[in-house]
């Protein structure tokens, strides 16, 4: 789940039902199809260097996916995941036969084998996963990866960020791409919806540079800082992940 874009998936299909009704049904987030294309174009330009070519990419918290037909010329597999099954419903409606994409549902998540992802993607995924939870998503990351993949963790929020950072982005981006009206109109709406609700009361996570790289040390994992976030937020922050142990060692054990 994406304050910009993407929705979010839970360690192993958990999550905060609040914030999976939010994405499960319509609302404000995106002002208008060009802003929805406009936020996944920028994500794939990001993510393109990252790509692991010929490889499997699972990502995590996927939203619309706009960019995954794009992946999937890169990679010989992209396994699409989100918590909400109305957003699964649409990406199996367009894309189900892609041959190379696939749509995965809870289950699917959990039955993944160890080393069997070459890159994880979670695209402004943290900030929805509660903090108590955190320890077994790495884990079970970790777990996916084996000894040679890698994590992209992108668009993690600081602590205390002032929601006014998030609207001068978006106001930004929509000044570069022609929907500014549509941008300011949707602002309107998003402040008269439920979003600052279940902000407020489903948590929104955030973590500073630190402590993120220490968690990741704790799952057995290295967080290298990117010197640019992938997306259309630049306050916010991007870490790649590295395994620490082999595969095999206790580290991959699912928590």
């Amino acid at each position: 789940m994406h304050d910009n874009g993407t929705s979010s998936g839970p360690p192993g299909g958990r999550t905060s039902s609040g914030w999976v009704d939010f994405w499960n049904r319509p609302n404000a987030i995106y002002a208008n199809q060009r802003n929805l294309e406009a936020h996944f174009a920028c994500l794939q330009n990001d993510l393109d260097a990252h790509l692991p070519e010929g490889g499997t990419v699972l990502d995590f918290g996927c939203g619309d996916a706009l960019a995954a037909e794009a992946m999937a010329k890169r990679c010989r597999n992209v396994w699409l995941y989100d918590a909400a099954p109305a957003v699964r419903q649409r990406l199996r409606e367009r894309l189900s036969g892609h041959p190379g994409i696939r749509i995965l549902d809870d289950d699917d998540l959990a039955a993944l084998p160890v080393g069997s992802v070459d890159l994880v993607l979670a695209v402004s995924v943290l900030q929805y996963i509660p903090r108590e939870e955190l320890e077994g998503v790495l884990h079970r990351w970790r777990h996916l990866i084996g000894a040679r993949g890698r994590i992209l963790i992108a668009d993690v929020v600081e602590p205390d960020t002032p929601m006014l950072r998030d609207i001068a982005s978006q106001l930004s981006m929509a000044r570069r791409h022609g929907f500014l009206m549509a941008a300011l109109m949707g602002l309107g709406r998003m402040a008269l919806s439920d979003y600052r609700r279940i902000r407020r009361e489903a948590g929104f996570s955030t973590y500073t540079p630190a402590e993120l790289q220490t968690r990741l040390s704790a799952a057995g994992l290295r967080g290298d800082r990117l010197a640019k976030n992938i997306g259309p937020t630049p306050h916010r922050h991007s870490f790649v992940a590295h395994p620490l142990q082999a595969a095999g060692d206790p580290a991959l054990k699912v928590q």
